[in-house]
Order: C-alpha cells, then sequence, then structure tokens
C-alpha cells in the first residue's frame, strides 16, 4: 500500500518546488529534471514559472541546455546564510535605535 503525502498548506511556492525536485534528487546536470515533475502541485504554471525563474537568478535553479532543472543545495545554503543576515540585520536595528533613545532619554 503506498501512502501520498499530503501538501502542507502552509508551505510556501518555492518550498514546494525545492521540495518537489529533491524528492527527484535531480541535484546536478545528469539528474536534471523537467518542470513538468511540478505539475501535481497546488500552484498555477504562472506561480512555478515565477518561482523556478526568480530562484534562477540566485543560481538556486539552474537549467541545462535541453531545458531541464536541478536544484543547487550549496547556493540554496548561501541564499539562505544571506537571507538570515539581512533578517537579523533589519531586526537588529529598531532594538538598537530604542535601546538608544532609551538611554537618550534618560541622560537628559
Amino acid at each position: 500500500m503506498t501512502t501520498k503525502k499530503r501538501v502542507n498548506p502552509r508551505k510556501t511556492a518555492g518550498r514546494l518546488v525545492i521540495d518537489t525536485f529533491k524528492n527527484a534528487n535531480a541535484f546536478s546536470e545528469k539528474t536534471a529534471q523537467p518542470v513538468e515533475i511540478c505539475k501535481d502541485l497546488p500552484l498555477s504554471s504562472t506561480v512555478i514559472a515565477y518561482t523556478i525563474t526568480n530562484m534562477m537568478e540566485d543560481d538556486i535553479f539552474i537549467k541545462t541546455e535541453d531545458n531541464r532543472f536541478y536544484f543547487s543545495q550549496e547556493n540554496w545554503a548561501k541564499f539562505e546564510k544571506r537571507f538570515n543576515r539581512i533578517y537579523w540585520i533589519l531586526l537588529g536595528i529598531p532594538i538598537a535605535l530604542t535601546i538608544l533613545f532609551l538611554v537618550i532619554d534618560a541622560l537628559l
């Protein structure tokens, strides 16, 4: 008896597409897959195309000469690291400014 994985409705389009390529072991040019492997995702073809195109800009998905794609775990890790750094900077700036204003207010 085969069990079909349920799709988590909270997953983003990016995560759904990435997981699809990961499950297909599309990690190199040799194991690259056509975009049609995403046809069963609960996403429109426009959203899938938009997602893959955006991720191609950061080389997370790499297109082969024969129009297949594979997922670069190395580039994904770089992207996550950069994203997390930006996230913490954006979170830290308001906190630092709040502390600065409280200190200045206490001194005046």
